[in-house]
């Protein structure tokens, strides 16, 4: 099995090729020489279960906080959005990955970046693993439906403290 990564200005698409025989196939999701870069200790899994047009995010943790995330989609369909908060060239890039359930790709974010997910169908369910915890306190969000892009949801199902975040311009106009 092999796995190769794409840089995006930070984040990063890590392909897979899966080992298929007639059982089916087998996906490695996670080779120490592949990580230990990205993330040498992993302190948080979470399995995500949502329905279509739930909006989770766009999150992120100030300093030393900062969550770097590895996403994977294991069944369903959802776009993964990011946006660079590193100070320099990027700052403000998005970066809008549609993800497959089942698919052989994953997409690792940089702590320095806020990311959330768009639902695109039912029962879309996708892990998330950090190599930082989540701290409540250290935890900032931007406003998902500021970022100039049109997701095709009218009826996003998404929590008050999310629709309470300040917009992508509030947070460029800050300096992240």
């Amino acid at each position: 099995m092999k796995t190769s990564v794409v840089d995006y200005s930070g984040v990063r698409k890590i392909e897979f090729t899966p080992f298929d025989d007639l059982r089916g196939n087998l996906l490695k999701l996670y080779r120490r020489e592949i990580f230990f870069d990205l993330m040498p200790n992993i302190e948080e899994i979470y399995l995500s279960q949502s329905k279509k047009s739930v909006v989770r995010g766009l999150h992120y943790q100030l300093g030393e906080k900062a969550q770097d995330k590895f996403v994977y989609c294991i069944t369903g369909r959802m776009l993964d959005i990011s946006v660079d908060l590193r100070p320099g060239k990027d700052f403000g890039k998005i970066h809008v990955e549609e993800m497959v359930g089942g698919n052989d790709c994953a997409i690792f974010i940089p702590g320095a970046f806020a990311h959330g997910v768009v639902i695109l169908e039912d029962q879309t369910n996708f892990i998330s693993i950090s190599p930082q915890p989540y701290s409540p306190g250290d935890e900032r969000g931007i406003r998902w439906d500021t970022l100039g892009i049109d997701f095709g949801i009218s009826e996003p199902n998404i929590t008050a403290k999310d629709l309470a975040w300040p917009s992508l311009m509030d947070i460029l106009d800050q300096g992240g």
